[in-house]
């Protein structure tokens, strides 16, 4: 019954399983499947039947070994917990419990209840909460990426009240925090480095973004804000369209509970897995699976990433693979051309990160080769940090187009790595040339260089704000913030390819502790760590303002690579602890993030625990000197 030992990721082994999921799965389904895996199955419905578990980015399937009927189990938006449970199951053999590895997905259900009563308030902040199982243990990976537990609300209605409340309701800041940066002292210093000074313009999160696109013209209007996230729709208005495969809005909210005797509440019920084969990494995927699915599920609570990653609905095209491996070869083919200028590149690259972002397949056909990816990436070092063609630096047009066209490439890349952990064609083009990773890696944490007369200070007043340098100036400003998002996000995928080396997921090419390794001989990361810090106190700080889905992300990446310079280097570790202790006691606190972040977003808990784990993080210094 165990399963063969293999390398690299599970992937697609089984031909005959394979075939059977071709034949019975809509072709955008079917490409959408990240990984499969025997086991034996029990849940209400199943006792101990031996059934194979197919993962897509949504769902996850059942199907008989050999596969006869496949059905739909839980959707990844339902679940609460994902843990590996160590125990030793009586119905397995003796050899098979030693190789065992169960897998209990707990999720929800939803069940129509009778209303007793008043709905109760939801709680601020859901943090994670272990179901009791006495003689059951769930294991941990002190060197992994912490996956959390979702506690549901009794009520889908209940989403929205916070969200509510917040907008209506004055915050009250338990811990007195003076107002003014500046008359800010911190206590146990001879010294004091100046706080950043906050910036009144909140910079979009780069991830999954398209461009910000900035007019160099100085009479043009400014882009539009992102609309504020209490207008837009509230998680339990998402609904997975099977017909079509894709997230959909719901065109209303539930009933509320004051107007119906009955009311839809969340039963939580459980799917155990037991996959017997100790070099099994399909737990690994399913709560890979699962984040993935929580970043995507808040970004399309924005309406203009919603707007990207939708299909055309006019007159909407059947889906066919080889229509998009057609034009991701004829775009291939356009960006090689020699003579293309940066402009035409920079259409060509988004045309390619927009269709990615709605067909998989062409975030496959992009690491089938290597050569795309070491041309984006031989293009960033083209201009990154300064420009090869030094007339740039001295004309502010061509300079700003530079890195309007960084910025498209980088989101591209980010892109590319999203939700491609299962492709060990990524794995073969960034462990064959490990360089060129690491080049990667020090172009994103450098800062770019721009013309010395636009280098001004946020807070410095210009002398006439309406002439043509000051609108290049402020211009410049906002591309230096968008460019530092970006790089953020992308960043933060890099390290989940080394954090994922380290849990055996695909291969021990990579490890964190070599990232950091290297990090820490770059002389440019501390100041990259001191603009996630200002990063974050820039999303945390002073403004009324709720952050919007994509800044949202952006908070929770930032934190996850804190967590991971906190966690894997005591160089980086001591580094934030000494010069940015400020920014923790006056600026990033949990009553900062539950002023801020939503409670309607699916990543809203999730970034709760990472701020939690980091202040811990933080303490541990003073806690070790008491």
């Amino acid at each position: 019954m165990a399963s063969p030992v293999r390398s690299g990721f599970p992937g697609r082994t089984n031909s005959r399983l394979d075939a059977f999921l071709r034949r019975h799965l809509r072709p955008e389904v079917y490409d959408a499947v990240r990984a499969y895996e025997p086991c034996i199955v029990v849940s209400d419905a199943e006792k101990h039947t031996f059934k194979y578990v197919v993962l897509s980015d949504r769902l996850i399937y059942l199907t008989e070994n050999p596969p006869k009927s496949i059905r739909r189990v839980v959707a990844l938006r339902d679940v609460v917990a994902i843990d590996l449970i160590d125990d030793y199951p009586e119905f397995l053999s003796s050899p098979d419990r030693e190789i065992n590895q169960h897998i209990r997905i707990v999720y929800s259900s939803t069940v129509l209840k009778k209303q007793r009563g008043k709905p109760k308030g939801v709680g601020k902040f859901l943090f994670p909460a272990h179901h009791s199982n006495a003689n059951k243990k769930v294991k941990q990976e002190n060197n992994g990426p912490t996956f959390w537990r979702r506690k549901v609300s009794r009520s889908l209605n209940e989403s929205s009240l916070r969200s509510h409340q917040e907008g209506s309701a004055p915050f009250k800041d338990p811990t007195p925090h003076p107002s003014d940066p500046k008359q800010l002292s911190p206590a146990g210093r001879g010294t004091s480095r100046p706080l950043p000074t906050l910036s009144s313009c909140q910079s979009a999160a780069a991830t999954s973004m398209p461009a910000c696109s900035l007019s160099l013209t100085p009479n043009t209007k400014e882009p539009q804000e992102l609309p504020d996230p209490r207008d837009s729709p509230r998680e339990g208005s998402f609904r997975f369209d099977e017909n079509k495969s894709e997230f959909g809005v719901g065109s209303s909210l539930p009933a509320s509970p004051l107007h119906s005797r009955q009311s839809p509440e969340k039963e939580e019920s459980e799917l155990h897995l037991y996959i017997i084969s100790a070099t099994s990494s399909i737990f690994l995927h399913l709560k890979s699976s699962w984040n993935n699915y929580i970043i995507r599920a808040t970004l399309l609570q924005d309406p203009l990433c919603a707007s990207e990653h939708s299909h055309d609905t006019g007159n909407p095209k059947p889906y066919r693979s080889e229509e998009k491996i057609k034009h991701f070869c004829q775009l291939k083919s356009e960006l090689f051309l020699k003579d293309n200028t940066l402009r035409k590149i920079l259409c060509l690259i988004t045309e390619l990160r927009v269709a990615a972002q709605r067909n998989f397949i062409l975030k496959r056909l992009f690491w089938k080769t290597s050569e795309l990816f070491y041309f984006l990436v031989n293009k960033l070092h083209e201009y990154l940090p300064e420009s090869r063609d030094k007339r740039a630096l001295q004309n502010k047009s061509q300079r700003a187009e530079e890195l309007m066209a960084c910025i498209e490439i980088i989101q591209t890349l980010g892109l590319m790595f999203r939700e491609t952990e299962i492709e060990s064609s990524r794995l073969n083009t960034l462990a064959a040339k490990k360089g060129m990773l690491f080049n990667l890696l020090v172009i994103l944490i450098r800062k770019p260089k721009i013309p010395k007369s636009c280098a001004v200070s946020e807070a410095q007043p210009v002398a006439d704000p309406t002439s043509a340098e000051a609108f290049f100036d402020s211009q410049f400003q906002k591309l230096i913030l968008e460019y530092t998002d970006t790089a953020t996000a992308l960043f933060y995928e890099i390290l989940l390819v080394f954090q994922q080396g380290n849990l055996g997921l695909g291969s021990t090419k990579f490890s964190i502790s070599w990232m950091m390794s290297f990090l820490q001989s770059c002389p440019y990361i501390m100041a990259f760590v001191a603009r996630i810090v200002e990063g974050l106190v820039r999303g945390l700080s002073a403004s009324l303002q709720l952050l919007t889905p994509c800044q949202a992300v952006l908070l929770y990446q930032q934190f996850y690579i804190l967590r991971s310079c906190l966690q894997h280097s005591k160089t980086l570790a001591e580094y934030i602890r000494n010069d940015h202790c400020e920014e923790f006691r006056y600026f990033i606190h949990m009553p900062a993030l539950e002023k801020r972040l939503p409670g309607c977003y699916p990543i809203t808990e999730p970034t709760a625990r990472l701020c939690h784990e980091v202040l811990q993080l933080i303490e541990q210094k003073q806690c070790a000197k008491c």
